[in-house]
């Protein structure tokens, strides 16, 4: 009987392999993205839609807001709507935004 870990491990694997399969260089070339209205966060160039080839609204977090950590490859088929401020990095074990050690 296979464990769950094994299992996250293979659906690990398989998505990075899929992503790199899809989203080669340079895919982003031949994107056609949509406008961005009524953002009330912040426009980023990059970071949405396909293979994040296109421009995106995010929320920008403060220090100690609770963000959640995307791997970039699980990012393309889930992607992140929140992104921690300048200077500030979503710390794994916490989940919040803490500073950037030696930023600045």
């Amino acid at each position: 009987m296979e464990s769950l870990s094994s299992r996250i491990v293979v659906v690990a694997v398989f998505v990075t392999i899929a992503t790199g399969l899809i989203c080669q260089f340079p895919h982003c070339e031949t994107v056609k993205c949509q406008a961005i209205n009524n953002c009330t966060g912040s426009v980023r160039e990059r970071g949405g839609g396909y293979c994040g080839c296109c421009p995106a609204c995010f929320t920008t977090l403060g220090q100690n807001e609770d963000c959640e950590w995307a791997d970039p490859y699980v990012a393309v088929i889930q992607p992140v709507t929140a992104l921690c401020d300048t200077g500030l990095y979503c710390e794994l074990n916490s989940s919040t935004c803490q500073p950037v050690v030696g930023f600045g």
